[in-house]
């Protein structure tokens, strides 16, 4: 993938006071970067060894803090039977597996950031090239993006497993369980995308322009997080790369995390009402055509709005100097 050189003119020097003494110095903003080069943005004498830093530091936080938050729940379930997991660690009915299964990839959330932040010294850039998330631009596009999902998953796949459906008995387990899933599924994908797009993406951008490295490199490991059959390997490799070309793309993790969280949201609201649905493993046609045609579609029609609304060109990325300061695309 190449790059269009897109660097703006040099920027005039600040003005300086009069009389010579205590006159101001140059101010020379950052040249924007796309999002995998974001942490160049920042002014640093050395790169090469933040990347690590950035890492270490997310591992160590990450495991930190399930130590400190999944341990209990474990230990408390040898305690008292109400809160102890379900053997298989996946049932929808259960609130400790959501708890667990969820939650622990939601802290990959504060990990990414303290790691960013200990690594580039600003933990914005890991959201986007503006430093911050960018509500707007997730909302309008979820104008779109969340009643395709609410059909095509939600709508179709109730039609579609009608014989299989089975409405639970109603309790405050079952009802605790869904409502874990509305709060922390989003949260759970935010922590993936953070740590399989923002950190792999701005690591090897640290010291490599070639996007494709970044975008790819984490493909494998992202699907060795995922117990499909090989048919449902492909649907999670092509969403991994998508994910990674529209972070690049729009500057920012805005939309793939909407992407995902429409996706996981929409599939575990009616999972308690067919047992198995949500179950990693084999996975046949019909499934995998179903979850690739929505968000192929709906990632191109993002990537042909999102240029045409930037000004950008087709293969083009949004480039921004890692503040909040407005500039075009937001």
């Amino acid at each position: 993938m190449i790059e269009p050189d897109l660097r703006p003119p040099p920027q005039p020097p600040a003005t300086s006071a009069p009389g010579g003494i205590g006159a101001a110095l140059p101010v020379t903003l950052p040249e924007p970067q796309p999002y995998h080069r974001a942490a160049r943005t920042v002014a640093h004498c050395r790169y090469w060894w933040r990347p690590l830093v950035t890492l270490v530091v997310t591992l160590a936080v990450f495991v930190m803090m399930n130590l400190q938050v999944m341990a209990p729940l474990l230990i408390a379930g040898e305690i008292w039977p109400a809160a102890a997991t379900s053997s298989s660690l996946v049932d929808p009915l259960n609130p400790a597996d959501q708890f667990l299964g969820l939650g622990m990839l939601a802290l990959l959330v504060p990990a990414v950031a303290v790691g960013t932040l200990a690594g580039y010294g600003r933990a914005g850039i890991a959201l986007s090239v503006r430093g911050r998330f960018r509500w707007g631009l997730m909302g309008r596009a979820a104008l779109v993006v969340a009643p395709v999902y609410v059909l095509v998953n939600l709508v179709l796949n109730l039609i579609l497993e009608r014989e299989a459906i089975v409405v639970p008995q109603p309790g405050v387990g079952v009802v605790l369980a869904w409502l874990l899933v509305l709060v922390l599924a989003p949260l759970q994908c935010a922590g993936e995308e953070l740590a399989f797009r923002a950190l792999p993406m701005q690591m090897l951008g640290t010291w490599l322009r070639w996007p494709l490295i970044g975008i790819l490199l984490p493909v494998p490991l992202f699907m060795l997080g995922h117990g499909y059959s090989w048919m449902g390997q492909i649907d999670i490799a092509l969403f991994a790369i998508v994910m990674g070309l529209l972070a690049w793309k729009t500057g920012g993790l805005e939309i793939p995390i909407l992407l995902h969280t429409a996706n996981n949201w929409t599939l575990f609201a009616i999972a308690p009402l067919i047992p198995g649905f949500t179950e990693q493993g084999e996975v046949e046609l019909r499934g995998l055509l179903l979850a690739l045609a929505p968000m192929l579609l709906l990632s191109a029609g993002i990537w042909w709005w999102y240029s045409r609304r930037a000004g950008l060109g087709l293969w083009e990325p949004q480039r921004g100097r890692g503040t909040s300061l407005p500039e075009s695309g937001e």
